[in-house]
């Protein structure tokens, strides 16, 4: 067994018939390991195998196994240095992100002097975002506030202003946003990840698909450009925003834990990518019976979620650039595929 085998695969189509988009369609392939992996142990021994499997979020699906172990047995809190450390890793995730796949999503070149500062002077993220991307220090950017951040873009001082103003003419359809759940809130979605097999797949809130991660989490600074459908500007704004507080040390990432019952909880956490969660059952011994794990990719990428409706104004001719830049933009945490198909030539 492989980190990528407990991670799963990502398998996005389209179908179009020469005129329009006919179905899009996402699968999140996961397989139940960590159940398999976790059963019968201790939920302790469960909390410290489980995370090294994670080439991704390590530190986030750690703190979040430790919590919900720890909520079985009375109320549980992330200590600081946990969170600091959750945070500091989605910062360098995020910063791959912005340097390699928002140029793709925007079809140029990573910036090489943008790299090359990231990896000589991994100490001074601030300094590298001033330098390359914001154009000014870090602090002035954030207190410019949303009019401010569009002027910046108008004023396209740099590479990634640009991409932000060409993306403030695009508009499509989004989902509702899912933030940081409540007590009652975590406690109502652990039980839908433990009473439903197909949950971690497909989830749903309240009803319906919704979209995680930073345009949830800073969605009252962009909610001007989700409202009037630039999703795409929204969600770059908003992960710019993010990884600005993020090198400021102010991002306020949380996470939380919930018992559902003597022998079930659940835990929520923070990541570059949106909520994750992981739901642990003991049986009457004590040992783990069930562990759950629901990551943001399987939010953002729900079958009639947030990716399908990026899609929905896209043209046959535009496909597989639209579905491949939709998908970079809602950043998927597992290996994935594209395949575009003419339905009249699959009928």
């Amino acid at each position: 067994m492989t980190p990528a085998d407990l991670a799963g695969h990502l398998s996005l189509t389209v179908l179009h018939d020469g005129h329009t988009l006919t179905h899009c369609h996402s699968r999140f392939d996961r397989p139940a390991l960590a159940a398999r992996l976790c059963a019968g142990l201790s939920p302790a021994d469960a909390a410290q195998r489980l995370p090294p499997l994670f080439t991704v979020c390590r530190h986030a699906h750690g703190l979040a196994a430790s919590l919900a172990v720890a909520a079985l047995n009375g109320p549980a809190q992330a200590d600081p240095a946990s969170l600091a450390a959750v945070e500091a890793e989605a910062r360098q995730d995020m910063l791959r992100r912005v340097a390699l796949d928002w140029p793709a999503a925007c079809g140029d070149s990573p910036d090489a002097d943008f790299l090359a500062a990231l990896r000589t002077r991994p100490d001074a993220v601030a300094d590298a975002l001033a330098e390359f991307v914001l154009g000014e220090p870090c602090a002035d950017w954030l207190a410019r506030g949303y009019h401010g951040w569009l002027a910046w873009a108008r004023q396209r001082h740099t590479q990634y202003a640009w991409r932000l103003a060409e993306l403030m003419a695009e508009s499509c359809g989004g989902m509702p946003l899912l933030g940081f759940p409540t007590e009652r809130e975590l406690a109502a979605l652990g039980r839908d990840l433990l009473d439903d097999d197909a949950f971690a797949l497909a989830p749903t809130w309240v009803g319906s698909p919704a979209e995680t991660g930073p345009l949830a989490r800073q969605a009252n600074w962009v909610a001007g450009l989700f409202a009037a459908e630039y999703w795409p500007a929204a969600r770059m704004l908003a992960r710019l925003v993010e990884l600005v507080r993020l090198s400021q040390g102010s991002a306020g990432y949380q996470a939380r834990a919930v018992a559902l019952d003597g022998q079930r909880a659940v835990a929520a956490v923070d990541t570059a990518r949106g909520l994750l969660l992981h739901a642990v059952a003991l049986d009457a011994a004590g040992q783990v019976a069930d562990w759950r794990i629901l990551p943001p990719t399987a939010w953002n990428f729900h079958p009639e979620g947030a990716w399908a409706a990026a899609l929905d104004r896209a043209l046959p001719e535009q496909a597989g650039y639209a579905a491949e830049r939709a998908a970079l933009w809602l950043d998927p945490c597992v290996a994935w595929t594209i395949t575009v198909k003419d339905s009249r030539s699959h009928a």
